[in-house]
């Protein structure tokens, strides 16, 4: 293998992050899906996620906002990657969201006030879930105000593989 190769696959095997920046305009409607990631690169272009998390930059109004982390697979249906959350009406400016990785009956969690989740609270215990080409959305059920930042930390599991901010 030449010292090229060599580096390409140590690059490929980085984990990498990802932010979509909240927009107060689209980020919590009713009924309606809002995409905020994109995995470019195909079906056979897979990704190992890591975490899945967000975090409140503007206080959630008071509507009883439920999200759910869902994807739609490139040419496939949309499937959950959690359940919706408890209402998270009024949460504050810092709160973190998290879901355990791998289980779609966990729901995304909020941690207000102490700027990350617990390990064994909230799921940043290192679980992972492969994800091919396809959009990464939050669906909320019922109408809200207020912004929330996206991240996620993922591998590529190949060169084409690569994730954007929608």
């Amino acid at each position: 293998m030449a010292f090229n190769d060599k580096v390409d696959q140590m690059f490929l095997q980085q984990l990498r992050v990802v932010r979509r920046a909240g927009i107060a305009a689209t980020d919590l409607p009713g009924g309606a899906a809002f995409n905020i990631f994109n995995i470019a690169g195909g079906l056979a272009s897979c990704i190992l996620v890591r975490q899945i998390w967000g975090v409140v930059t503007t206080v959630i109004g008071a509507g009883a906002a439920v999200p759910r982390i869902q994807f739609t697979p490139t040419g496939l249906a949309q499937v959950p990657l959690c359940a919706a959350a408890a209402s998270i009406a009024t949460d504050a400016v810092g709160t973190v969201y998290t879901y355990p990785l791998g289980t779609i009956a966990a729901v995304l969690a909020p941690s207000p006030a102490i700027g990350m989740a617990d390990t064994a609270a909230t799921g940043w215990t290192g679980d992972y879930t492969v994800l091919t080409g396809g959009i990464i959305a939050i669906t909320n059920a019922v109408a809200s105000t207020g912004v929330i930042d996206w991240y996620i930390a993922y591998i590529p599991c190949t060169q084409a593989a690569v994730v954007t901010p929608l």
